[in-house]
């Protein structure tokens, strides 16, 4: 080659020179061909695919860079990994001499496989996130639901609780009512013993009041027992909501964290995507 490059035009030994190095310059797999204004000078191949042309192969119809000479025009082209088994975007200039005539075209092959895998894994862990974030949601809003419920199950016990109140309170004075009627009963059977043959019939009834006196008593003891009862299971019920509570609201402050966390690695996701994007267009 190098026998024959003085042949040809300055702009284009210039390009055949360098082209192995801007190869070794860049990161990317590409391949570089150069072209007079008929043929193809001389192609370096990339590393993992090959183009299958040989120097001095013409110009061909329909080619980018054959386009760029004859339409003296930039052009750029994604190129299906059916032709050449990889994913390409080919890119081709014109190049021209002092008096601006197109003297020939170098043409840019460039492997986007990666970018392109990075470009669909960056799109399907979007996606998972996108369902994992929605999946949070529904847990943030159940739980929100579930501590409403919490709230409202902790303000009807409250209310029990008041109930339970005033039944003691009813109770107590039931019970006071009990003593006094008792206490009336037992001075009745002293004035009707007093009263003798006269106070018999009140004695039976007076026995009766102490004894109405003495069952309401039972009564009031077995309904405080009972509402005793029920004032500790709403305590115990109100440490369990309490418990409930301060669990649902560390679970809630978890999940917005979390969700805050989602958020972001999408973003940071979405910047890849952006970038592989970015790779993978085809920009004239």
């Amino acid at each position: 080659m190098e026998d024959h490059i003085e042949q040809y035009h300055p702009i284009l030994q210039s390009f055949i020179k360098v082209a192995p190095f801007i190869q070794t310059l860049i990161n990317d797999d590409i391949t570089i061909g150069i072209y007079d204004s008929e043929k193809l000078i001389i192609n370096y191949p990339a590393k993992n695919f090959s183009l299958n042309v040989n120097p001095g192969d013409p110009l061909v119809e329909g080619d980018i860079v054959t386009t760029a000479i004859r339409e003296n025009k930039n052009q750029a082209m994604a190129v299906p990994p059916e032709l050449f088994g990889v994913h390409l975007i080919a890119r081709a200039v014109p190049l021209h001499d002092e008096k601006g005539n197109v003297i020939g075209g170098v043409g840019v092959g460039q492997n986007i496989a990666d970018a392109q895998k990075l470009n669909e894994t960056s799109d399907n862990l979007s996606n998972v996130i996108d369902e994992v974030t929605g999946t949070v949601e529904d847990m943030a809003q159940a739980i929100s639901t579930l501590s409403n419920d919490i709230h409202l199950v902790s303000e009807k016990a409250n209310t029990v609780s008041d109930s339970a109140e005033a039944i003691e309170k009813m109770s107590n004075m039931v019970k006071e009512i009990a003593d006094q009627s008792n206490l009336l009963g037992l001075n009745a059977s002293i004035e009707s013993a007093r009263a003798g043959e006269h106070g018999k019939g009140f004695s039976v009834v007076a026995e009766e009041i102490r004894k109405m006196a003495n069952n309401s008593k039972d009564q009031v003891t077995e309904i405080q027992s009972i509402t005793n009862e029920i004032k500790e299971s709403i305590t115990n019920l109100n440490q369990h909501i309490g418990n409930v509570n301060e669990q649902s609201d560390s679970q809630a402050a978890s999940i917005e964290e979390l969700t805050a966390t989602m958020q972001e690695v999408n973003s940071n996701v979405q910047v890849l995507a952006d970038l592989a994007q970015k790779n993978v267009d085809v920009k004239e």
